[in-house]
């Protein structure tokens, strides 16, 4: 798998997880990626209080893409295959703070680089939307559906579970 998609990938999973905790948009309970959370978790997990998060905000996500997508032959961007799953914790690991430290400092800084990673491309709606097949090894057009599917809810207040079937 091509490290700058695992990359891209990663950074989309942040920025959209951010976006959709209770503080922001609202579209799940938590606020894992809160100042107050990361603090309470230093205290917890010194080492690995930013995995923690990482990992928290992935499952509240899945969670509710789960419910409204449903489980089956789908992926979306809170759950991807095994392997990719494990590419992606491990390139967090290495670019996490970085990524969070860039982009989250604000709604809008999130919200501006969620547009650019959607590359000017047109996707709306709301609820569960196709975003097609692929192949598990070729993910570099669906980030982009991904990040242009969110970047588009998010500025009409609505709520999108962009996902997509694998012809692996």
């Amino acid at each position: 798998m091509d490290k700058l998609i695992i990359k891209t990938l990663v950074e989309l999973r942040i920025i959209v997880g951010y976006l959709g905790e209770k503080s922001q948009y609202n579209w799940w309970p938590s606020n894992f990626l809160a100042p107050t959370t990361q603090k309470m978790l230093e205290f917890t997990f010194p080492r690995t209080a930013q995995i923690s998060q990482y990992m928290a905000l992935s499952a509240a996500a899945a969670k509710v893409h789960d419910e409204a997508i449903g489980i089956g032959k789908s992926f979306h961007l809170f759950r991807l295959p095994e392997h990719i799953e494990k590419a992606m914790l491990e390139e967090f690991k290495m670019l996490g703070k970085d990524i969070t430290e860039t982009h989250l400092s604000s709604k809008a800084s999130a919200t501006d680089r969620l547009t650019e990673l959607s590359g000017g491309a047109s996707i709306s709606g709301e609820g569960p939307i196709n975003i097609g097949e692929t192949q598990i090894g070729k993910l570099d057009h669906v980030a982009t559906k991904l990040a242009c599917a969110y970047s588009q809810a998010f500025s009409k207040n609505n709520k999108a579970f962009p996902y997509f079937q694998s012809n692996i």
